[in-house]
């Protein structure tokens, strides 16, 4: 049974809410195929021996693969999550949620949401439940563990991810593989700690971004294309997003951000149309900056209008961008550059 200090109660109260993902699916005969089928009510059952489900309050917010993730569904989330972080009987929050976008919701949710000394901990599985290694069940039970573990208030408050025993950062995680029971990486930047079997052994503390406020509609948070620079790009690359009307473009440069001669008359002409270009790098580490000369050169770039993203991902990129660019809350339209970055910036 699972204890934490409360005054309220003497337990803590968790919310757990699932949205869908691989740990809920099971084989359907009729589509060939694995599909969301487990309740929520029927996942947290399976834990019962581990957990007390008297600390648990379940939202069944969603039952989706998570490749059908979309701005609705991350815009919802995150105003649900902040109204249960603002109540002042909850103790944390753990989302069961798929893991083909889990790092995009999570990140999502490290840049929108308030939630100082309350962890919200997302899990999920990479096995379907009748498998014979199926790894929901321990992947549940360590998520809501960390939430209630007091260190954790010390040192893993905010967003996390822990999956196959590994606490990662919604900054620097990454799913790099496929089918591995264990996918996610946070490569040479580290993990944030490790489960054990009654402790966590914390390794580094989540790093910090500035919090962007939601807008008060969804209609604010806008679609924004992720473009890749290649060989063999064209001058008129981008021409069905002007015409399209698009707002905003991450563009996914070479190195420190560079790009071939067409593809950059491709992006002068879509700035020329007023949409915003916001660079980022192709490479894992690093991020961009203006040091190259010449026609597609990151200086070029830049002295086009051009984002420099610093250290964020194309994905990461793409969250903040969508956030920014329309939201009336941020006033200074000068500034938004700023929120392009992982670090808080003076």
């Amino acid at each position: 049974m699972l204890r934490r200090f409360s005054s309220q109660s003497g337990n803590a109260r968790i919310i757990v809410i699932t949205t869908g993902g691989t740990i809920v699916q099971k084989f359907d005969k009729d589509l060939g195929g694995y599909v969301p089928k487990t309740s929520g009510k029927e996942l947290i059952e399976s834990i019962s021996s581990e957990i007390n489900l008297e600390t648990i309050e379940l939202i069944e917010f969603a039952m989706i693969d998570s490749r059908a993730v979309d701005l609705k569904f991350l815009y919802n989330l995150s105003k649900l999550v902040q109204q249960k972080i603002d109540d002042n009987f909850v103790d944390g929050i753990v989302i069961i949620h798929g893991t083909d976008t889990m790092e995009i919701t999570a990140y999502f949710l490290h840049r929108t949401i308030n939630s100082p000394k309350k962890p919200v901990v997302i899990t999920g599985a990479m096995r379907v439940v009748t498998n014979s290694d199926y790894d929901g069940k321990a992947n549940i039970t360590n998520a809501i563990k960390q939430v209630s573990y007091p260190e954790t208030v010390l040192h893993g408050h905010g967003v996390s991810i822990n999956f196959a025993g590994k606490i990662h950062s919604p900054v620097n995680v990454h799913k790099e593989h496929s089918f591995a029971i264990d996918p996610f990486s946070s490569g040479s930047f580290g993990l944030i700690g490790m489960m054990h079997t009654s402790r966590i052994d914390w390794l580094n503390n989540p790093k910090k971004s500035l919090v962007i406020p939601l807008p008060d509609k969804l209609e604010k948070v806008i679609s924004v294309p992720i473009i890749h620079a290649f060989p063999g790009a064209c001058t008129d690359l981008l021409d069905g997003f002007i015409q399209n009307k698009y707002q905003a473009l991450i563009v996914v440069a070479y190195g420190s951000g560079n790009v071939n001669n067409n593809m950059y008359y491709a992006i002068k002409k879509a700035t020329e149309h007023g949409i915003r270009i916001v660079l980022v790098t192709n490479c894992k580490y690093g991020g961009v900056y203006a040091e190259y000369g010449g026609i597609g050169g990151n200086q070029s770039l830049r002295d086009l209008g051009v984002i420099m993203a610093d250290d964020l991902n194309p994905y990461q990129a793409m969250v903040v961008a969508t956030l920014v660019f329309h939201n009336e809350k941020l006033l200074d339209k000068n500034e938004l550059s700023k929120y392009f970055s992982n670090k808080i910036l003076d």
